[in-house]
C-alpha cells in the first residue's frame, strides 16, 4: 500500500475551477462508533512525512462508519496535508489500484478547510470541504455489484468499483496529524433465506451446505 502517498500529492489542483460547497456538518459534527467494531489509531506525520496502518476486516462487509479529525502540521511544505481512509482486497495483486474509500487533501483556495472525495479504485469524486480541527462522521457503504455510496454531514457522492469485496482497511496520512475512529458493521450472516445471494456473498462451502442443501 505505498502507492498511497499518491494521495499526498497535488491533486486537488483541477477541482479549483469548480464551486466546492462547504459541507454543513449538522448532525454528523461527532459521535462515536460501536465500542464493539471500532478501530481508533492516531496518525502522526511531521511536515514532509507519511504514516500508515493496516487493518483486517470481514470480505463480506458493506458498512462503515467512523469519524476523523485533522490537524495539520506546522510550517511549510512541499506535501499537502492528506488523511485516507481506504479498503481494498489484499488477494488481488494490484490491491494499491483498487483503494475504495475517503480522501481529504487540502483545499489551496481555503487553506482552513479540506477537501473530501470518494475513491473508487483510486479515482476521486469530489464531496466538499470540512474545516480542519473538526470531528467528521461519515459513512460509506458498498452494494455486491461494486457500487459506493459516502454520506459526510448534508454531502452525499456515490461511485463503482470493480472489486466490491475487501479485507484489508487501510488508514494513512503525510504532513498532517489525524485522529481515526472507523467502525466495521457486521455483515449479514449466512441464513437459508440468504441462500439466493450466496454465491455474490462468496458464502463458504461448509455455509452453503448447512443453508442450502435441498432437503436439509
Amino acid at each position: 500500500m505505498r502507492g498511497s502517498t499518491v494521495f499526498a500529492t497535488a491533486r486537488v489542483r483541477p477541482l479549483l475551477r469548480r464551486a466546492i460547497p462547504l459541507l454543513a456538518l449538522g448532525a454528523l459534527l461527532s459521535g462515536t462508533c460501536s465500542a464493539a467494531t471500532a478501530q481508533s489509531w492516531q496518525c502522526h506525520a511531521p511536515q514532509g512525512t507519511y504514516d500508515e496502518r493496516d487493518i483486517d476486516v470481514p470480505r463480506a462487509a458493506t458498512q462503515f462508519t467512523g469519524a476523523m479529525t485533522i490537524h495539520k502540521a506546522p510550517g511549510p511544505g512541499q506535501w499537502n496535508p492528506t488523511a485516507t481512509i481506504a479498503f481494498n482486497d489484499l488477494g488481488l495483486a494490484d490491491s494499491g489500484c483498487h483503494c475504495n474509500g475517503i480522501v481529504a487533501t487540502l483545499y489551496p483556495d481555503n487553506p482552513a478547510s479540506f477537501l473530501v472525495s470518494l475513491s473508487a479504485d483510486g479515482k476521486e469524486t469530489p464531496l466538499g470541504l470540512v474545516p480542519y480541527d473538526k470531528p467528521v462522521k461519515f459513512n460509506l457503504t458498498f452494494t455486491w455489484d461494486g457500487k459506493l455510496r459516502l454520506e459526510v454531514g448534508t454531502g452525499v457522492v456515490t461511485g463503482t468499483s470493480s472489486t466490491p469485496l475487501r479485507n484489508n482497511l487501510h488508514l494513512s496520512c503525510s504532513t498532517a496529524d489525524v485522529d481515526f475512529e472507523v467502525a466495521v458493521i457486521p455483515p449479514v450472516p449466512p441464513a437459508p433465506e440468504r441462500c439466493p445471494f450466496a454465491a455474490q456473498e462468496q458464502w463458504a462451502q461448509a455455509d452453503v451446505e448447512r443453508y442450502c442443501k435441498i432437503g436439509g
